[in-house]
């Protein structure tokens, strides 16, 4: 009887370390869920805590450089149109030369011709002069012999012959040279005037500003980004590239991506909208 009550009592004490064991297994088990599902519950808490600030920063030398591409996209502008203004008054000025030789090659003939008729003109008259002087000479010669016979025929006349009158010729008058000058034109030169420059701005509601990458909030990323964007007379993005990084991919490419999507108020040149080039810049800044 004592052997089978020893054995029993042995295999309760088994039985009870066993369950001591499995009890300290099952609370070390609970304590450890519970430290995991505690540290989760603060690194969410802490991560929901951090907010990404983007904020727009404007500086006078981003200005003055937009400022100075506007001028210079305007100054080369205005000089592409005074070189097509040129090129169309040197078209008209070679029409208008060629019309004005065609007038003189038409002049110049028309003179020649007036010459020439003046010339036939003037050998006629002389013809007709010599015929007149010839004809004049004859007659004087027939007065004088007709005189000698009266003469000689009345020996008694007392008067003397009349001598005939000379005959006159015509001699057609030279026209003055007309007088030609010209008299210089003056020009009074204003002093240049430097134009009204203003530079282009981002019409927000027509697109959504730059959000910060969650990725970029959980690597802690922060920076100032600064980009060049190329803008049209209309407001219109036509490129645009990374003029400073802010040391991380991520917050470039959304500033870039974000900023051509919108569309501007154009830069201006006394008043006209003028294509240009603008520097802007964002800080990205982790509260």
């Amino acid at each position: 009887m004592s052997a089978p009550s020893t054995e029993s009592g042995s295999n309760t004490r088994s039985l009870r370390q066993s369950l001591g064991h499995s009890a300290e297994y099952a609370i070390a088990l609970a304590l450890l869920l519970v430290g995991v599902v505690v540290g989760a519950v603060v690194w969410f808490s802490n991560q929901a805590e951090r907010v990404g600030v983007v904020t727009e920063i404007a500086m006078a030398s981003d200005d003055a450089e937009t400022e100075a591409a506007t001028r210079a996209k305007a100054e080369e502008d205005a000089a592409l149109a005074e070189l097509r203004r040129e090129l169309r008054d040197s078209l008209s000025n070679v029409e208008a030369r060629g019309r004005m030789q065609a007038e003189l090659a038409a002049q110049e003939q028309a003179a020649a011709e007036e010459r020439a008729r003046q010339l036939a003109e003037l050998e006629r008259r002389q013809r007709e002069a010599e015929a007149l002087r010839l004809q004049l000479e004859s007659e004087q010669e027939r007065i004088e012999r007709l005189e000698r016979e009266r003469k000689v025929a009345s020996r008694q006349s007392t008067g003397p012959a009349p001598s005939p009158a000379a005959p006159e010729t015509d001699t057609p008058p030279v026209a003055p040279a007309a007088p030609q000058g010209g008299s210089a034109v003056k020009v009074a030169l204003s002093p240049p005037r430097q134009p009204v420059v203003t530079k282009p701005e981002v019409l927000w509601d027509s697109c959504s500003r730059p959000t910060y990458p969650r990725n970029s909030i959980r690597a802690e990323e922060e920076g100032v980004t600064v980009i060049s964007l190329d803008i049209d007379a209309s407001g219109r993005v036509t490129s645009g590239s990374i003029r400073e990084s802010s040391g991380h991919r991520r917050l470039d490419d959304e500033t870039l991506s974000a900023l051509s999507q919108c569309r501007f108020k154009p830069a201006a040149t006394d008043g006209v909208p003028t294509a240009t080039t603008g520097v802007f810049r964002f800080a990205w800044n982790l509260r």
